[in-house]
């Protein structure tokens, strides 16, 4: 077999269809220029021999051999091959009558790829295999070489050069198409274990089953067949009897007719007292019309008292307002006097410091002034001394001057002193006379003293029985605003409840009860709301789930009578499996088989059963839901718990994969219902809250209500304060118009003043006697003067000298305090505007809650008098509607007669039908 013909048409270079025949059946060659495409028709014979390397073809992918990659108006590109097949020895199997063989391969923009042979189209595979019988295997091509293939045949090695030679003698062939019908086998092999194993777990039961049924059904074939013979004995009996009745009953015939007609006439005579009763009341009802038409007296107490009703209800409502508004200003004031007692207590606190520095500064100012004068006087001292001339005109300076100073000095100190002694003495005088005056201005107004001891003991008692009264109003704002948060919380955890259960419907289990007076408790509920996921736990849901499998959706009763009943009367919604502990069958693992998994992978692997928790009674069902599957971390593990000879239990792994003891496994994607046993916990964590939440808000309603019990007392008391307080006020007042008040404002004022007047004389001694020191330092001064001029001069400079050095210092020292005793007193007056601004606004709020006060006096009296208007107009209504009272009465009477009258209406037809029915028997 070879190459006859070669056809290419849009094939790389070949834009038009080239047709190239003469091939030599030894040799051929190729030749031409640079370009001409001589490489190309290489190519062209590769690429229809099925090469899939397009890298040895020079082109990146498929769409790069079509004639400017399908750009030019070419869309596809073919290239055919005729092969001359005469030789049948060497021709391919299955083509050895053809004496020729024309293979096509066609491509197309997109990727579309087509093989033919002999005209015909051919799967790829079919080509291969022509093409391999024949030692031409085009993706293995040792019949073809290029540049450096001898080189990389050298340096092949054994198992290449084998497949080489295979390839040559045509053998590799086989070779691949045995590999590939041992795949095959396998294949088919697994399929028919797979059957097999569908066989022994899934059919073969199922007919095991079919086979049970198919006897049950004979045998109950053959029970029917009994059932059937009986109902005719049954039947012949029920005939017998009837004809002996038949023959017994002539007399009981003409017994019934003669009761039925009786009941006829009781029948006729029972309706006729229907109607007379339906008329009588129909008299009374228009009677009791014409009783109220007679005047409109009934309507207009009715509008009346309507009228009264929500005039009482807004006039309640306005005092209530005022005492919220007196609350809120009582709590102000409150407030107000709590900031003042606050600023109070640091004004108290600022005074002592302020105090302290003032004293401060007057020391420093002092001292300064001292050094001062001290430093004027040398000065002025010297220049009189050095010059003979005074600094200042009309004085004569010198040690005279001084010296006559000091003199005045002390002679007005003592002359002070005097004068305070003289006006203590007076002081004393006049406090006496006014003490004896005192006691018959305190007799005077003995009531009035008296009275006020009265009030103020009334108002402490008042403040103590508030300060101790049961009721709070902080507390009750407080428990307000719980109450607030909570309904706040509640509401917004009990829309997030409803849209769970909304969204878990499937979970709502709900049936009637099957019989009267049913004890629910029997009916434990659903397995999945049965039991509860530990936070610690929360790992392993979806395994438990699927564990659970479709058992999370049974029921739980405690025996099998409550679950006939419910299958029988609860009028379920949907079918149901129902577990009975008293029946079911509880699976658990061996304690020595989980105590071998534990040590085998330690830390990996636990039981379902222990991951969940449960009630006590539930034991039975929830071991039988869950009590014979290990829960593992890994698939590892599970394998090894599902496979082991030891173990060969069920495992499911964290994801869900189970791992089947019989040999099956199952996984992959998660159920649609993946975290469903999540959600469910979430919902019942979710109406814990809820039940938490409403009976913290039923514990403050509790205690709301208790203090609106206590508040009435409290606002009496409060009252009572106010109104007392304001009587104790009121006394003062008039108490500081007295003439006591007067005597003993004066006499404060004489205290005070004779303790400034007794502080006068100590200061004034101290100065006299100081002056009197200084006339005799100045006379010895004068003395040594006189003795030694220049000395004494020169003495006085030095003195002068420190004084000047040491007087900036004590400049700075003063200056220094008197900058800090301004911040203090700027701070000070700060805080006395501060106190100020409260006590006013304190009074402001008193005299708002006066003004409260009096208006809801003003509405509480107006209430008194429309409730007592109400309850007039309630009387007269009450009177009135007495006499329509008989008439009810009457009408009510009337109406249980006519049931009375038409059960027995209804009792006598049904009584008369069924004996009808008995005599048509007859």
């Amino acid at each position: 077999m070879y190459v006859e013909e070669l056809i290419v048409d849009g094939f790389k270079s070949y834009a038009a269809r080239t047709h190239i025949t003469g091939w030599d059946h030894e040799f051929n060659a190729i030749t031409g220029l640079n370009g001409s495409g001589k490489s190309n028709i290489l190519d062209a014979i590769c690429f229809v021999l099925g090469i899939r390397n397009y890298k040895l073809l020079r082109a990146n992918n498929i769409q790069d051999l079509i004639y400017k990659r399908g750009q030019a108006g070419i869309t596809k590109a073919s290239v055919t091959v005729v092969f001359q097949n005469n030789d049948r020895k060497t021709s391919p199997l299955g083509y050895e009558d053809c004496k020729q063989i024309s293979l096509t391969r066609q491509i197309m923009v997109g990727g579309k790829n087509k093989y033919m042979i002999n005209g015909h189209s051919a799967q790829e595979q079919a080509v291969a295999n022509m093409l391999q019988s024949v030692q031409l295997s085009i993706n293995n091509p040792h019949f073809l070489i290029m540049q450096g293939k001898i080189t990389q045949v050298l340096n092949m090695q054994p198992p290449e050069i084998l497949a080489m030679i295979e390839e040559a003698a045509g053998t590799r062939m086989f070779e691949e198409r045995k590999d590939k019908a041992q795949k095959t086998m396998s294949k088919k092999d697994k399929k028919i274990e797979e059957i097999s194993s569908i066989l022994s777990e899934e059919i073969t039961p199922k007919l095991d089953k079919l086979r049970h049924e198919k006897q049950a059904y004979l045998e109950y074939q053959k029970v029917e067949i009994e059932l059937d013979r009986l109902r005719r004995l049954v039947v012949a009996y029920d005939y017998t009897k009837s004809e002996e009745a038949l023959n017994n009953g002539s007399s009981s015939l003409t017994d019934g007719r003669t009761r039925l007609e009786e009941m006829q006439s009781q029948l006729e005579t029972v309706k006729a007292e229907i109607a007379n009763i339906a008329k009588s009341k129909t008299q009374t009802e228009e009677r009791r019309r014409a009783e109220m038409s007679k005047s409109g007296e009934f309507k207009a107490l009715q509008a009346k008292i309507d009228e009264l009703s929500k005039e009482l209800v807004r006039i309640k409502t306005q005092s209530d307002l005022k005492t919220t508004s007196i609350k809120e200003e009582q709590a102000s004031k409150d407030s107000l006097i709590t900031s003042k007692g606050k600023f109070e207590a640091e004004l108290a606190k600022r005074a002592k410091a302020y105090e302290k520095q003032i004293a401060k500064y007057t020391q420093e100012k002092q001292q300064y002034d001292e050094k001062t004068k001290d430093v004027a006087q040398l000065e002025e001292l010297l220049q009189s001394l050095t010059t003979g001339v005074a600094s200042d005109e009309g004085r004569e300076g010198g040690f005279m001057q001084q010296l006559q100073e000091a003199k005045k000095e002390a002679s007005d100190a003592a002359t002070a002193i005097e004068q305070a002694k003289l006006r203590i003495g007076l002081l004393k005088d006049e406090s006496k006379e006014i003490n004896g005056n005192l006691k018959k201005a305190l007799k005077d107004n003995g009531n009035l003293l008296k009275e006020k001891e009265t009030l103020e003991a009334q108002v402490a008692g008042l403040a103590a029985r508030m300060n101790t009264h049961a009721f709070k109003p902080e507390a009750k704002r407080e428990l307000e605003q719980q109450r607030a948060d909570i309904m706040e919380q509640l509401e917004a955890i009990d829309e997030r409840r409803r849209g769970l259960e909304a969204r878990m419907g499937s979970f709502d289990f709900q049936y009637q009860d099957p019989v009267r007076s049913f004890d629910r408790s029997k009916v434990k509920g659903l397995v999945a709301q049965l039991f509860n996921i530990e936070d610690k736990n929360k790992f392993a849901s979806v395994a438990l789930e699927i564990t659970a499998g479709g058992r999370i959706y049974n029921v739980i009763v405690d025996d099998d009578e409550t679950g006939a009943l419910l299958l029988k009367n609860g009028k379920l919604r949907r079918r149901v499996t129902i577990i009975p502990l008293n029946k079911i069958a509880a699976q658990q693992l061996n304690p020595d088989v989980i105590n071998f998994a534990k040590s085998l992978a330690p830390g990996k692997v636990d039981t379902a059963l222990s991951l969940i928790g449960y009630p006590e009674e539930l034991d039975k069902a929830m071991a039988y839901v869950f009590g014979s599957t290990f829960v593992c971390k890994d698939p590892q593990t599970a394998e090894q718990m599902a496979f082991h000879k030891n173990i060969r239990k069920k495992a499911v792994t964290l994801e869900g994969d189970v791992y089947d003891p019989a040999g099956t496994m199952q996984g992959g994607a998660k159920p649609s219902s993946a975290g469903i046993l999540s959600r469910l916990q979430v919902l019942k964590d979710t109406r814990t809250q809820c039940t938490t939440l409403r009976k913290e808000l039923a514990s403050i309603e509790a205690q709301l209500t208790a203090i609106d019990e206590l508040k009435d007392e409290y606002m009496q008391i409060s009252r009572e304060h106010d109104l007392t307080k304001h009587k104790l006020s009121l006394v003062e007042q008039q108490l500081s118009y007295s003439s006591h008040a007067q005597m003993t404002a004066r006499l404060d004022e004489i205290s005070i003043e004779l303790e400034a007047q007794e502080a006068t004389i100590p200061d004034a001694d101290a100065a006299r006697k100081a002056a009197v020191k200084r006339a005799q330092t100045i006379e010895k001064e004068m003395g040594e003067f006189s003795q030694d001029k220049g000395g004494k001069i020169k003495q006085l400079k030095k003195r002068l000298s420190k004084l000047q050095e040491a007087l900036p210092a004590v400049e700075e020292r003063m200056k220094e305090c008197q900058r800090i005793t301004q911040e203090v007193t700027l701070e000070k007056e700060e805080i006395e505007s501060e106190i100020s601004e409260l006590v006013s606004q304190a009074e402001g709020s008193d005299s708002a809650i006066r003004a409260l006060e009096a208006e809801r006096a003003e509405f509480e009296e107006i209430l008194v008098r429309t409730k007592d208007e109400l309850d007039d107009k309630q009387s007269a209504f009450s009177r009135l509607s007495k006499k329509l009272l008989v008439y009810d009465k009457e009408i009510a009477e009337l109406d249980q007669l006519h049931r009375n009258k038409q059960s027995d209406l209804t009792t006598i037809q049904l009584e008369g039908e069924q004996l009808a029915h008995e005599l048509e028997r007859f």
